[in-house]
């Protein structure tokens, strides 16, 4: 047997493209890459609305040409993707005018996951994303494979860091070794929750609030729509009208939201094998996502207002964070639970190794955290108070709402440090893990978990007004990120870093 996708020696390597259809994969990434970053495109967006006042057919001209463009860059994206599978590596070119070579060792893989894409599932085909480790870290994607391609060349990055050769392991290895010791299906309620939960319609509506409003739609066609209809709006119940469309507008965002997460997190189902965790849910496009303990370099827990009304939480495990997600870029895949509740997550915690909140000592920080914001307010608060006295109608209504402001803004102030904490915490699980948990938030409560013995760096920041008052910040940084500990004495801060630092250089357990 010789099959086509055979594993290759190095010698050989055998470069294949991928099928056709897989134009649909490129061109939709070109799509979502261009909705992503459509924020950063406001001020373009505005300036062809405001034109398009003059000249109806420029935006339609502009839309036509870029989607001209993206459908040409796709197929030629396609026609120059080649990937060739080795022993112990996946070799990816791709590149029109900038060619790329990758060669994406098995050792180095973080990450590696099946996507089947509603595109794709006629064709039986998927794609494979993977994550890759180190400072240059990305996420790959090799589309158009077959499934059973897919999950070999999974299995083969997955088995070299679960101790099984490369050569010898096969897409079912891993999985029939070990029982499932956890599995739970989410019900359609959860589901509808997480929509409601979600936030990221609303952020959209935001971005696209400005561009909308040049197009002068409740002008041109509302207000004469209703004007000639509704006889009995006058000008003193227009309001009515305002929030009746304020009102329906919220609740269509809710409705849209939780379709997507119909349509997103159908059927989610979690199990867990031993060390390996395993998430698979999807209507339309099934995505498979998975994450082994030892890989885990953060658990992020997120309560929004709406998910801590629904009491509800959001739970994100990160097993990396690569350069261009810290330079503001996407990211890879992560393994998320969208909605949870607390009965659950009681036992989901226990898996995670996480302690229970009973035995976390919050500590807070020092009240000196407090004088830096302080100050900024006392500073811009009589600029305030002088603006306004003289732009409003009467001077005293100006410095009453100069006082408000000032006096909400040091409310939130206060309140973000009280609701700040950390702590140092051990799990009573076997094998016991000790934890740096850092929370924060005024009306959403977040909670950062990372294990300590993960800490890449911890660094002592000290600048002149720190020095001045005998202070400084501890600063620990690790493979998902960066959190500070403000405002400790400074010979604290010193002893702290020191005697870390000993104890995680005395520890050998691996950390990806």
């Amino acid at each position: 047997m010789n099959p086509s996708w055979m594993i290759m020696p190095m010698s050989e390597l055998t470069w294949q493209r991928t099928p056709l259809i897989t134009i649909a994969f490129f061109l939709f990434r070109q799509l979502k890459q261009f909705v992503t970053n459509i924020s950063n495109l406001i001020p373009v967006l505005a300036a062809v609305f405001v034109a398009g006042k003059n000249a109806v057919w420029l935006p339609f001209a502009l839309a036509g040409g870029y989607l001209v463009f993206t459908i040409i860059n796709a197929v030629l994206q396609q026609r120059f993707f080649l990937y060739a599978i080795a022993e112990d590596a996946v070799h990816i070119r791709s590149g029109l005018f900038n060619r790329q070579h990758l060669t994406l060792k098995y050792e180095r893989i973080q990450q590696a996951e099946i996507h089947e894409a509603w595109y794709f599932r006629p064709f039986k085909l998927t794609i494979l994303s993977v994550d890759s480790a180190g400072s240059a870290g990305k996420e790959v994607m090799i589309p158009g494979l077959t499934m059973p391609l897919a999950q070999e060349l999974r299995q083969r990055m997955l088995a070299v860091h679960e101790g099984v050769p490369a050569s010898s392991a096969t897409p079912t290895d891993a999985e029939q070794h070990q029982p499932t010791t956890f599995e739970q299906r989410f019900p359609v309620s959860e589901i509808v929750r997480a929509g409601i939960i979600d936030n990221k319609l609303f952020v959209l509506l935001a971005v696209l609030i400005y561009p909308m409003s040049q197009l002068d739609l409740l002008e041109d066609y509302v207000v004469p729509w209703v004007q000639a209809n509704v006889s009995w709006l006058s000008e003193g119940n227009a309001w009515l009208l305002v929030s009746g469309a304020v009102i329906a507008g919220l609740a269509l965002l809710f409705l849209l939201a939780i379709v997507v997460s119909l349509i997103t997190y159908h059927d989610l189902h979690l199990t867990i094998q031993g060390e390996r965790f395993q998430a698979k849910s999807g209507a339309l496009s099934i995505r498979t996502l998975s994450f082994r303990y030892p890989k885990l370099q953060a658990v992020y827990v997120r309560r929004n207002l709406r998910a801590r009304l629904l009491q509800r939480s959001v739970v994100r495990v990160s097993q990396l964070q690569p350069r261009q997600a810290q330079a503001g870029g996407q990211s890879g895949q992560q393994f998320i639970l969208p909605v949870v509740d607390a009965r659950f997550f009681a036992r989901f915690r226990q898996e995670l190794r996480l302690p229970d909140q009973e035995l976390v000592n919050w500590q807070r920080l020092s009240n000196l955290a407090l004088l830096g914001p302080s100050m900024w307010l006392a500073v811009l608060a009589p600029v305030a108070a002088g603006v306004l006295f003289f732009a409003a109608e009467s001077g005293v209504i100006g410095l009453l709402l100069s006082a408000l402001g000032w006096l909400l803004l040091q409310i939130l102030v206060v309140l973000r440090w009280r609701n700040y904490g950390y702590s140092f915490v051990s799990s009573t699980t076997q094998p016991a893990e000790q934890w740096f948990v850092v929370r924060r938030g005024v009306f959403s409560r977040n909670e950062n978990w990372y294990p300590r013995h993960k800490v890449q760096q911890i660094d002592v920041e000290q600048g002149p007004w720190l020095r001045l008052l005998g202070f400084a910040h501890l600063v620990l940084h690790t493979a998902a990120g960066s959190e500070s500990i403000e405002f400790l004495p400074y010979a604290e801060a010193v002893k702290l870093q020191q005697e870390w630092t000993q104890e995680i250089a005395q520890n050998h357990r691996r950390w990806m």
